[in-house]
């Protein structure tokens, strides 16, 4: 052998020395780190689009429920132009009948049933009105107005039907 043999060699073999110890040491811990940070992305990434989803169905049912308070507070006002003692303009009761459309867009099947049930009853005031007294048209009236108001957020309210006053002036 000659002697550049022998320095190719030994070149040769301290290289290999060299990239075996970079494969051993640093290519295991740069995979892992790089293992590591794609994991910690893909976490991010999931919690992300979950905190995203969670926001929306927040978004929606805030809006739903700001919609379901505004639509609540015109079939109120409208409603009471069945009270005994209030006139009914032409105008008043356009407005309850688009308030009661909106109600069937927006309110839960309780509060519709609840309005059903009264809107029954002025049916049959008209057929005959001995069918229902003024008490009872106020019971009806006070659940409507309970049920919309446990609908809107007030769930545990202590107020009950007999609570809702009527006042004449």
């Amino acid at each position: 052998m000659t002697q550049l043999e022998i320095i190719l060699t030994f070149v040769t073999i301290v290289f290999m020395v060299l990239c075996g110890l970079l494969v051993k040491s640093y290519l295991p811990a740069y995979v892992k780190t790089k293992a590591k940070n794609l994991a910690t992305k893909e976490d991010i990434s999931e919690i992300t689009n979950s905190v995203e989803r969670i926001r929306a169905a927040i978004s929606h049912e805030t809006a739903l429920l700001e919609r379901r308070r505004e639509v609540y507070e015109r079939i109120a006002n409208s409603l009471q132009i069945f009270i005994a003692g209030h006139a009914a303009t032409a105008e008043q009761r356009e407005e309850f009948h688009e308030t009661y459309s909106a109600c069937w867009l927006w309110a839960p099947d309780t509060i519709l049933m609840a309005l059903n049930n009264f809107i029954q009853m002025q049916q049959d005031i008209v057929v005959d009105p001995a069918s229902h007294n003024q008490d009872e048209l106020k019971a009806c009236y006070s659940e409507i107005m309970l049920k919309m108001r446990r609908d809107v957020g007030f769930d545990k309210t202590e107020a009950n039907q007999c609570g809702y006053k009527f006042v004449t002036f």
